[in-house]
C-alpha cells in the first residue's frame, strides 16, 4: 500500500536548512516508531526541554527526555506518536528556527485504544551544522 502524501511544509527563510530540519524531524518521528534511543538522543540537544500536551511534568534534558521515552516504550508497548510540521521558519543568521505543526499519538490501556491529538511548537538550534531540537512545547486538542 502507498503511503500517504504529507502535506508540504510552509518553509520560511533558509530553504536549505529548512529542510534539513524537516529531514531531522522525519529522523525523530522514525525513531518513536522504532523504539531506538539511540536516534531520539542525535535528534535532541543537550539541553532540549519537553513540555507536554496534558498536565503531565516539563521534562528537561535529552537524559530525562530518553529516560521518559524509555518507561514509556516500556509500560506501552503498542504507543505510537507522529509530529507533522505545517511550517518551519529558520533565522536570519541560520543559528535557531522554529517549528509548528500537528501532533498524534495514540495507545492502548485496558483494551481502549486511546488517541490524543493537539498542535506543538518546536525551537531549533544549530549546532556545529547540525540542526536538534531544542525545546517542544505540545497543547493536547482533542482526546479520545
Amino acid at each position: 500500500m502507498a503511503k500517504a502524501r504529507q502535506p508540504d511544509i510552509q518553509l520560511i527563510g533558509d530553504k536549505g536548512a529548512a529542510r534539513a530540519i524537516a529531514s531531522v524531524r522525519a529522523a525523530f518521528n522514525t525513531a518513536l516508531e522504532t523504539r531506538s534511543l539511540r536516534a531520539i538522543a542525535e535528534c535532541l540537544s543537550e539541553g532540549a526541554t519537553l513540555v507536554p500536551g496534558d498536565d503531565a511534568r516539563l521534562i528537561a534534558g535529552r537524559d530525562a527526555q530518553l529516560e521518559a521515552w524509555q518507561t514509556i516504550f516500556s509500560q506501552m508497548p503498542d504507543v505510537s506518536y507522529v509530529r507533522s510540521p505545517m511550517r518551519i521558519e529558520v533565522s536570519e543568521d541560520s543559528q535557531l528556527a522554529a517549528e509548528s505543526g500537528r501532533w498524534k499519538g495514540n495507545w492502548s490501556a485496558e483494551g481502549i485504544t486511546i488517541r490524543y491529538s493537539g498542535r506543538y511548537f518546536a525551537k531549533w538550534r544549530n549546532e556545529e551544522g547540525a540542526w536538534r531540537i531544542d525545546a517542544e512545547t505540545f497543547v493536547t486538542m482533542k482526546r479520545q
